[in-house]
C-alpha cells in the first residue's frame, strides 16, 4: 500500500488532466478564452491549481503537503507505538508523583494528630 502522499499527488494529477481534457474538449467545441462564461479559462485555471497542489505536496511545501504523510505503515505504526509508549512512561510517572504526594501528606497530618 502507498504512503496516503502518493494517493494524494495522483488524485491531484488526474483531476488535472481531466480538467485539461475538458478544456481541450471546449476548445474542439468551438469556444475561446474571452467567451462567456469562460469555461475555457476555468478549466485551465483549476487544471493549473490541481498541478500545483500536486507539486507542492511531491516537494514536502504548503497546506495540503501537511495533512498526508509520506510514512509507509511500518513507519507510521513504528511512531504510534512510540507515541503510545511515551504517554504510558509519563503516566506511570505521573501517578509515582501523586503516590509520593499523598504519602507525604499522609505523614505530614498524622504528626500534627
Amino acid at each position: 500500500m502507498h504512503p496516503p502522499a502518493v494517493a494524494v499527488i495522483r488524485l491531484l494529477n488526474g483531476t488535472g488532466l481531466g480538467l485539461l481534457m475538458g478544456a481541450g474538449f471546449a476548445l474542439q467545441a468551438g469556444q475561446t478564452p474571452t467567451e462567456q462564461p469562460p469555461v475555457l479559462l476555468g478549466f485551465l485555471g483549476l487544471a493549473g491549481l490541481m498541478f500545483l497542489m500536486a507539486w507542492s505536496v511531491n516537494r514536502g511545501i504548503g497546506p495540503v503537503a501537511k495533512r498526508f504523510s509520506y510514512e509507509s505503515e511500518t513507519e507510521m505504526a513504528r511512531r504510534v507505538s512510540d507515541e503510545i509508549n511515551e504517554v504510558q512512561r509519563s503516566e506511570s510517572v505521573n501517578a509515582k508523583w501523586a503516590r509520593l504526594e499523598a504519602d507525604v501528606l499522609a505523614h505530614d497530618l498524622g504528626e500534627e494528630a
